[in-house]
């Protein structure tokens, strides 16, 4: 009678350890899926940007009416879709050349909320044909919602020389 209670036990054991290392093993699997995502929108943001793009662009940001975008030529905050769509379109009109990049993003995630930080890398040309490069400190805040990350923040600044 001990013996198979001892048996029961350890089969118990058995079954709760299995248990918590493939909770464990899925919640690995569900970050670096998150983490992938993150990624992914981060770049569909810096190709839509180097495209000059503002329906890519659209397909980026978040619909929430409190999104915003600070660029390093803003003197405010861009505010809600209208508002951070007129910037970037006024930036596309500005530059005939755009060519931004941010190639180590240093992102955390924390649930359903992920930012990402690193430099800014971007090329540009006037319509006048004078040609700039230069570097700006990005932040861009992106929430999951029904399984997508959408931007809802994004500020850059221009890097002091």
């Amino acid at each position: 009678m001990k013996s198979q209670r001892a048996l029961r036990s350890c089969f118990i054991a058995l079954f709760l350890v299995l248990g918590v290392s493939l909770a464990a093993e899925n919640v690995l699997a569900q970050k670096a899926s998150d983490m992938d995502g993150v990624k992914a929108a981060n770049q569909a943001f810096y190709v839509a940007l180097s495209a000059r793009d503002v329906n890519a662009m659209q397909k980026v940001w978040s619909s929430d009416s409190d999104i915003q975008n600070i660029g390093p030529f803003s003197k405010a905050a861009a505010v809600g879709w209208p508002a951070v769509k007129k910037n970037f379109e006024a930036i596309f009109d500005r530059f005939v050349e755009l060519k931004a990049t941010m190639e180590d993003p240093r992102i955390k995630l924390n649930g359903s909320t992920a930012w990402v930080s690193g430099i800014e890398k971007v090329q540009r040309k006037s319509k006048a044909g004078e040609a700039a490069t230069g570097a700006n400190l990005g932040t861009s805040i992106f929430v999951k919602q029904d399984g997508r990350w959408w931007m809802v923040y994004h500020h850059a600044s221009a890097m002091p020389k």
